[in-house]
């Protein structure tokens, strides 16, 4: 490897990556981004650029969020149904992962960031259609409201803005009200159901329209009621009934009272110009009020193109009196045109929804595909493409421990071996006691006053700064003993350190499990349960050492040393090479006890690294010589 620094600043970066959660495995390899069946892949792109590392740790968050709280089995009633789901799901499951992980929450918060500066997340426009700007009012205050997403706000409240231009408030009020229910949603059944009720609001605001119409086709409505001149001059159009059905105890809107007089057998004489309504006149008994007889055609139209009702080409008298703008008219008309179209587009379920993780991966993919690599990158990314990824779940547990009954005695050689090794002991001659040798002439003073501490006593102090990993090699050539031994030093060791109080983590690796964590860097309890591992397969030992060396080198403590406990050599020697030069680049020393084999089965390691031990009981003569080796 040619440059400490760039292999330093990956290592920073992937070692926060390379972390088990609940059995999600995490692999850096190729250009794609990808989350599937327990495992999420980020490409190998420029680790140095900041907006690229907020997009992988963004990327993940977000895919465990899913492979951890979202139920994939759910089911839609259409393309729509479930995009709109999503939508809602992913601040859902957002706001458990930010809970859940620390720093999550602070990752996702600065992905959204990123996504509006990229233009993922835009800003509404007065053109976008209805059906658009209701997805993106769900989508932005949906975060607002469970993820804390405030950037967002000004994006859900400019939506907002515009529907209403479209939508009655009731409408407006409903979809507010469903969006709400966000907080307090429990699964994605919750988020299934809200998604479907925006759509049922969506058909409801159709179909009022339509009722608002009077029923009628499209063909046959005009601004007040009558048709554009395709109906005869016995068919009248009013609220339901023609001139014909009407009783005589009915008056039609326009305040026709005639009984069942038709259009021609009503006179002027009956009706005054004042009580007519536009409705209620036939074509050739309009009064003056409403058309002069000079600019009428027999169809009841001017030449000017005035209507059947008396329209001018300002304004019309409505049944209720009042006068609508032909401007106003026209933002009717074209409020209806737009919740029939949101209507099409449901039926035709046709609607393209843009998915927040689509366009994530699409940015990593981007990014990586244009990544142009040095030489030293490339071999980066060969290096750290091959960590092994890493769970805290395993499958083959079980197998009972080598002379389980030595374990606590090996434990505490453990503990008296590495104190000195890892503990840097300092003496401070500040502290004071009422026996000793020595009098502090200074405090003879106060012993006037009843302070018998007038005794100086060097005071201790223990400066323990170290974090260690242990390493168990759980491939098929360890079956048996072996393995069984390999598990007991583990667990010895663990508890060792433990009453030390120094920081370990406990890992297993086959080529079938990965890195399967038993006891992270971060709890205390030690469950013996999941020390007893099976083996299996191949020994990836160079690509676990990788992923066990990133994981230590994210540690706080000065002191780092990882413990490998094998049988035999690598499958990759390569690999195995490669973590040992990562090793001494994060200055993490490298310690390997042997089970059952020679030193010459491990390639490229010093003998003051390697040391044998056949039984659990040899732990400690095992460490001495490490430690007399000053290896660690």
């Amino acid at each position: 490897m040619k440059s400490k620094n760039r292999v330093i600043k990956v290592a920073k970066v992937l070692s926060k990556l390379m972390s088990d959660r609940d059995g999600i495995e995490v692999t850096v390899s190729g250009s794609g981004a990808w989350s599937c069946g327990g495992r999420i892949n980020i490409p190998f792109g420029d680790f140095t650029d900041p907006d690229y590392v907020t997009m992988t740790h963004g990327y993940i968050d977000h895919e465990i969020g899913h492979e951890k709280h979202t139920d994939f089995n759910t089911k839609f009633k259409s393309n729509l149904h479930a995009n709109l789901c999503n939508i809602f799901e992913d601040s859902r499951m957002e706001k458990l992962v930010g809970s859940e992980y620390p720093g999550a929450k602070q990752n996702l918060e600065k992905l959204v960031l990123l996504a509006i500066k990229k233009g993922l997340f835009g800003e509404p426009e007065s053109s976008d259609d209805p059906l658009s700007l209701t997805l993106s009012y769900c989508l932005y205050k949906g975060r607002v409201l469970n993820v804390d997403n405030q950037s967002l706000d000004k994006y859900a409240e400019q939506a907002l803005t515009y529907l209403k231009g479209v939508y009655s408030n009731s409408f407006i009020e409903t979809l507010t009200e469903i969006v709400h229910k966000i907080t307090s949603a429990k699964s994605t059944r919750d988020c299934s159901t809200m998604a479907w009720e925006v759509i049922e609001l969506l058909k409801e605001a159709n179909e009022e329209e339509e009722q608002s119409d009077g029923g009628q086709t499209d063909d046959e409505q005009s601004d007040g009621g009558q048709s554009d001149g395709g109906q005869s001059d016995d068919e009248q159009s009013g609220d339901a009934q023609s001139g014909d059905e009407q009783s005589d105890d009915e008056q039609s809107d326009g305040g026709q009272s005639d009984g069942g007089q038709s259009n021609d057998e009503q006179s002027g004489d009956e009706q005054s110009g004042d009580e007519q309504s536009d409705r209620g006149q036939s074509n050739d008994e309009q009064s003056d009020d409403g058309q002069s007889d000079d600019g009428q055609s027999d169809d009841g139209q001017s030449d000017d193109g005035q209507s059947d009702d008396g329209q001018s080409d300002g304004s019309s008298d409505n049944t209720n009196g009042n006068k609508t703008s032909a401007s106003e008219q026209d933002v009717s008309e074209q409020s209806s045109s737009l919740i029939r179209s949101v209507i099409e587009a449901i039926e035709n379920d046709n609607v393209e929804v843009p998915d927040f993780h689509e366009m994530i991966a699409d940015e990593l993919r981007k990014d990586a595909e244009n990544f142009e690599p040095s030489e030293d990158d490339s071999e980066l990314s060969k290096i750290f493409s091959a960590a092994l990824p890493v769970t805290n779940k395993c499958k083959m547990l079980g197998l009972p421990f080598h002379n389980p009954h030595l374990i606590p005695s090996a434990g505490k050689a453990v503990y008296r071996t590495l104190h000195r090794a890892l503990i840097d002991e300092t003496e401070e001659f500040n502290g004071f006691r009422n026996r000793g040798r020595k009098l502090s002439s200074k405090k003879l003073v106060g012993s006037t006053l009843g302070d018998d501490r007038i005794f100086k006593t060097p005071v201790v102090e223990n400066d323990l700064s170290a974090a260690i990993s242990i390493l168990i090699d759980s491939s098929g050539s360890m079956s048996g003993d072996p393995q069984k031994v390999a598990n007991a030093v583990a667990l010895a060791m663990s508890k060792g350190l433990q009453s030390l109080q120094v920081s370990n983590e406990i890992g297993f690796y086959s080529s079938t499990m990965n890195l399967y964590i038993a006891k992270p860097f971060n709890e205390k309890h030690i469950n013996p349960k999941r020390f007893e591992v099976c083996s299996d397969c191949y020994t990836p030992s160079g690509e676990a050492m990788k992923s066990a060396l990133m994981r230590l080198y994210s540690q706080t403590e000065d002191k780092k040393c990882l413990f490998l406990v094998t049988d035999g050599e690598p499958s990759c020697k390569v690999s195995f090479q490669e973590a040992l030069e990562l090793a001494e680049i994060l200055d993490i020393k490298i310690a390997v006890l042997g089970v059952g084999m020679e030193r010459d089965n491990i390639p490229g390691l010093d003998d003051k690294h390697f040391t044998k031990v056949e039984c659990v009981s040899e732990l400690k003569s095992a460490l001495s010589k490490i430690v007399k080796a000053n290896v660690i």
